[in-house]
């Protein structure tokens, strides 16, 4: 707003104006002036105010627009901070998820590591296995290589070993066959008789003894060759093994000589039979090897511990590359049949074999060919063994080889009534005759059939009896009678005459009842000592 303009007064009312009044007016128009200067200014503070009242209205709606838009941003946080909520849960969802799959993955990895571990160890194994598979390949294809060397090579000693068989029991044969049928043919004068019975004796010997190293690699071979151990004097036992082989030494001018020292009488534990086979069979390999007029000494001496037995020759001696060979079944040092010694190679086996079961050993030496060959065994001394005089002992040794050396007689039989039966006609007919010129009276069948009808017509005194019978074996007939014994009284003394000769044929042979036990071929004072033996025995009980 504007004030209005007032008139101003006429010039000649101002001239009679006082100067007080002048001055008052002066004042109030100077007051005027200020006042219209304050309004003035009140007024640009009022529009100055306005102008702030407007600006403040125009920050009161920015601010408010500021508020709305702080509303609207709120809002949008809020909606943000709802939005991130929920991606907050779904991201805590989601790392709970991977939480939960991190822990199956590390289940999963654990898992791994030790299906990892398991097929490392697994392959490292199944490696181990592979490696030692071809090992055991290369071994079994060395082995196999070996055994195929070592089969042709038993081939061939098997095809040598049959060969000299087949000679060594031709060779005695052709001299029994040859001199039997000399004497059947009666072209013989008188003076050659007694020396064709002891060419044919010595023969069907050797062929006994033959057999006998059969049988006895055969139980060495299968362990059932048993000892029957007691104190043994090996002085004893060698002089009666000296005594056995001297007819041989001197048919081949070989001087025999038994040398024991004053130690030598103690005895060592042993089976006296077998220890007498292996100086035998020493003995008589020394012999077989020792050229005419040669010799072969044996040694007995006592060491800390045992026995010692050394049997010297003077013979063909061995060579180096045959001496680790020695005493290897069916080895010869010569097996071509330009060979001057016969022989199947078993005797050096069997007395290894023998010693071993005895607990001792066996040891071969040669300085060469030509330079004489030493074996020497070894026997542990039997435990607590008593020390027998050397001058007693022995005078005792000599007297018991003196009076061993004659032929034993034939005991009598006299008025005995005896049953043989044996299938094989040629053996019935010999224990027939044996039987007969002892004095019994002998009635021989060929079966168990024929036997039980002679024992139903007459009950004789003894029975002698083969083993291997046809349909019925000795066995079955012994039992037959035992058990008709049983059901009516008496008791028969029974043999067994049998080729049947090992400890445990003789065992089943006394434990089926058989009293006696006779192994073929049949020695006749061995037959007819049994059969007086069981008979006496039964006399002497009787009231």
């Amino acid at each position: 707003m504007t004030d209005a303009k007032k008139p101003s007064r006429p010039e000649n009312e101002q001239e009679g104006v006082t100067s007080d009044e002048r001055t008052t007016v002066v004042r109030s128009r100077e007051g005027a002036v200020s006042t219209r200067e304050e309004t003035a200014t009140r007024r640009e503070d009022a529009a100055g105010v306005r102008e702030g009242v407007a600006d403040r209205r125009d920050d009161t709606a920015t601010q408010r627009d500021d508020a709305a838009g702080v509303r609207e941003e709120a809002a949008d946080r809020r909606d943000d901070t709802a939005t991130r909520r929920e991606d907050a849960a779904a991201l805590r969802e989601e790392a709970a998820r991977l939480r939960e799959e991190a822990s199956t993955l590390r289940e999963e990895t654990v898992r791994a590591r030790e299906e990892a571990a398991q097929a490392k160890s697994e392959l490292a194994q199944l490696i181990a296995e592979m490696r030692e598979a071809n090992e055991r390949l290369v071994v079994a294809t060395v082995h196999a290589q070996t055994m195929t060397e070592d089969a042709e090579q038993a081939n061939h000693l098997k095809d040598e070993f049959l060969a000299s068989v087949s000679h060594e029991l031709r060779t005695p044969l052709n001299a029994v066959l040859g001199w039997a049928r000399m004497l059947a043919a009666k072209q013989l004068p008188p003076d050659r008789i007694e020396h064709a019975i002891a060419t044919i004796e010595r023969n069907a010997l050797a062929l006994v003894h033959l057999i006998d190293d059969l049988l006895d690699v055969s139980r060495i071979v299968t362990g059932t060759l048993h000892l029957a151990p007691q104190s043994v004097d090996l002085v004893a036992v060698a002089q009666a093994a000296l005594d056995a082989v001297r007819p041989l030494a001197v048919t081949r001018n070989v001087h025999l000589a038994l040398s024991p020292d004053r130690l030598a009488f103690e005895t060592v534990s042993g089976d006296p039979g077998r220890l007498e086979q292996v100086i035998w069979n020493l003995l008589a390999n020394a012999i077989k090897f020792t050229p005419e007029g040669g010799r072969v000494d044996v040694f007995i001496e006592r060491s800390a511990d045992h026995m010692e037995i050394r049997v010297v020759d003077t013979g063909q001696g061995i060579s180096p590359d045959f001496l680790p060979h020695v005493f290897e079944r069916f080895r010869q040092a010569d097996g071509a049949t330009t060979r001057r010694h016969t022989g199947l190679g078993l005797g050096l086996a069997i007395v290894r074999q023998l010693l071993e079961l005895h607990g001792g050993t066996v040891h071969a030496a040669s300085p060469g060919v030509g330079l004489g060959a030493t074996f020497t065994v070894r026997l542990p001394m039997a435990a607590g063994a008593p020390h027998v005089g050397e001058g007693a002992a022995l005078g005792d040794r000599r007297t018991a080889a003196s009076t061993a050396s004659p032929m034993p007689r034939v005991p009598r039989l006299d008025a005995l009534r005896i049953l043989v039966v044996d299938d094989n006609a040629d053996g019935r007919t010999l224990t027939s005759l044996v039987l007969t010129q002892a004095g019994a009276s002998v009635t021989a069948v060929a079966s168990v059939r024929e036997a039980v009808q002679m024992l139903d017509v007459e009950r004789p005194d003894a029975l002698v009896s083969d083993i291997s019978l046809p349909d019925k074996d000795g066995y079955g007939l012994i039992r037959q009678i035992r058990q008709y014994e049983a059901e009516h009284g008496g008791f028969l003394p029974a043999v067994a005459l049998t080729a049947y000769t090992r400890a445990e044929d003789r065992a089943r042979v006394l434990a089926a009842g058989f009293q006696a036990h006779v192994p073929t071929p049949v020695d006749p004072v061995e037959l007819t000592a049994a059969i007086a033996t069981i008979t006496q025995h039964l006399r002497d009980s009787d009231p």
